[in-house]
């Protein structure tokens, strides 16, 4: 068990025939047979006054269980943090501190947290259970998602991650596995138990939380966090929901985290040329790979993925088709193109002020010339006179 629960003695008694059983080593939600009466049944784990069922995911800092708060009769999701966190008692005591924060956070976008504490040797937080699968469900699914359902969901989210912002919190992991949809099919963001205060994230410097495929080309170079770097993860979230795949892919992680790096474009059009064009340039400008490129504000962000759907939903949910795009030019190359073409402009004016200034000259010359072929008779390959 991802807690470490498992490796502690538990005995239980059969639902059957209420005998003892050992069930050491079993997960919750396993299906094994009582060895005096033979009934199968699911195996639970009793943890302080939540009894766990199953689990139901994982991640990188421990297992999720869906579970029942005994006291108040209601499903929830418990997550115990892995041993070596607990261990960990700089990660802890600011886990802990930051576990608070989250919990007063209550937003209709954000899975709320009900509960954090130890039991024994583990630790836990008690979330909302949101039985609505996660995008990433959607996405393997369905192998993407419709426009204006990506604009809805990072409107959403966005309104989520500005709400904890102005609350001192910036996420650091967001990714298609951390948002889930409640009632009514409902954007909700979950897992803040990576975020960090903005006055607590240098404590874990050099240490890179998140996933390749979305992390922030600032938290690779273990450069300051702020907002705007989980702006950016849930700019390529959108885009991976969007088109069907991230906007950077590679077989080893470590050449995902270098095209991060690179400053390549990657325009969401060139994957799905139906996608419009507001779409696209607000998804491109979160991605931007450095943090000042980016939007200012999650407002900004949120007024710009509100008039693209607005747009959309005008057009009919229509966009103009265009030919696929290919992958832009680098920073570099693209500020040498400016370059180019400042120089080409500069030549031009420059060309037009000079036939200005001779122009009279020029016309002269030209007067002259048009006088001289007056004067001239083809049949007779000599100059007439002049009277």
């Amino acid at each position: 068990m991802s807690g470490d629960v498992s490796e502690v003695e538990h005995v239980i008694g059969c639902p059957t025939c209420q005998k003892e059983i050992n069930v050491t080593g079993f997960e919750p939600g396993d299906l094994i047979n009582c060895p005096h009466c033979g009934h199968e049944f699911t195996v639970t784990r009793q943890f302080g006054h939540y009894l766990l069922q199953k689990q139901i995911g994982a991640g990188g800092m421990g297992a999720v269980y869906l579970g029942t708060d005994l006291k108040l009769n209601r499903v929830v999701a418990i997550k115990l943090l892995k041993p070596e966190l607990c261990a960990d008692q700089k990660f802890l005591s600011t886990f802990l501190r930051e576990a608070e924060i989250t919990a007063s956070l209550n937003h209709p976008n954000i899975v709320q947290v009900y509960a954090f504490g130890q039991e024994g040797e583990n630790y836990y937080l008690v979330m909302e259970h949101i039985s609505g699968g996660t995008l990433d469900d959607k996405i393997v699914k369905n192998g993407r998602i419709t426009e204006l359902e990506g604009l809805e969901i990072g409107i959403a989210v966005s309104a989520g991650l500005d709400f904890a912002h102005q609350r001192g919190l910036i996420h650091r992991d967001i990714k298609p596995g951390n948002i889930l949809f409640g009632t009514n099919n409902t954007p909700k963001v979950v897992d803040f138990g990576l975020s960090l205060s903005h006055d607590t994230t240098d404590q874990f410097a050099g240490e890179i939380w998140g996933t390749p495929y979305y992390v922030a080309p600032e938290k690779l170079e273990n450069q300051p966090e702020d907002f705007r770097s989980d702006m950016y993860s849930l700019g390529t979230t959108l885009f991976h929901a969007m088109a069907g795949r991230p906007p950077y892919e590679a077989e080893d992680p470590t050449e995902v985290a270098m095209k991060h790096l690179s400053g390549k474009i990657v325009s969401l059009k060139a994957f799905v040329p139906t996608i419009s064009s507001q779409t696209a340039f607000a998804i491109s400008k979160s991605i931007a790979r450095y943090p000042k490129d980016r939007y200012e504000s999650y407002e900004e962000f949120i007024s710009q993925l509100e008039d693209a759907k607005r747009r959309l939903q005008e057009s009919g949910g229509k966009a103009e088709v265009s030919e696929p795009v290919a992958i832009v030019e680098t920073a570099e190359e693209s500020k040498s193109s400016l370059y180019i073409i400042i120089a080409v402009v500069v030549l031009i004016i420059g060309l037009t002020g000079a036939l200005y200034f001779f122009r009279g000259s020029l016309f002269k010359e030209k007067n002259a010339v048009a006088e001289e072929l007056q004067g001239y008779d083809p049949s007779a390959a000599k100059p007439k006179q002049k009277r």
